[in-house]
């Protein structure tokens, strides 16, 4: 993966530009992601705010809980980031795989959130799944839920 990666929004008014690899990768299955989206699930790359550099029009920020804002375009509406507190890494941002202008290159390696997945919908892949934030609440398992799987089945 090129370690400086290019990004933005739909009408191209909000760009971004990463320095350096993303400290994390991940599908996101919490409500609050879900609903920013529109989406069953989220891809974001995480950046310590050192990495990132945001040009062109200013993004529009909605604190979505205390401390951490959700960014979008207010032009075209594209969702941008999820912004706040990483913990040990200080404040960070999440940016959606999908804005990135080669987010083939964003390959996820694991799933946050699991037991906010919607019953209905799994990823197919062999990926750790964690409870909260990856790596840093306890894994539940690997791959797709046998439930979910089971149903999809039958």
């Amino acid at each position: 993966m090129d370690t400086n990666t290019t990004g933005g929004c739909l009408c191209g008014a909000v760009r971004f530009q990463t320095k350096g690899e993303p400290f994390a990768i991940n599908y996101c299955h919490c409500a609050d992601c879900r609903k920013h989206n529109g989406a069953p699930v989220v891809s974001l790359a995480g950046y310590k705010t050192e990495q990132v550099t945001f040009t062109g029009t200013e993004r529009k920020k909605y604190e979505s809980s205390p401390g951490a804002h959700r960014a979008f375009c207010e032009n075209c509406g594209t969702p941008l980031t999820w912004e706040g507190d990483g913990g040990e890494l200080g404040p960070i941002f999440e940016l959606h795989i999908s804005t990135f202008d080669e987010p083939e290159q964003m390959v996820p390696t694991s799933h946050a959130f699991e037991p906010e997945r919607l019953p209905w919908f799994d990823v197919a892949d062999d990926l750790p799944r964690f409870e909260g934030f990856s790596d840093l609440s306890p894994l539940l398992h690997h791959g797709p839920s046998s439930v979910a799987m089971t149903k999809a089945k039958g």
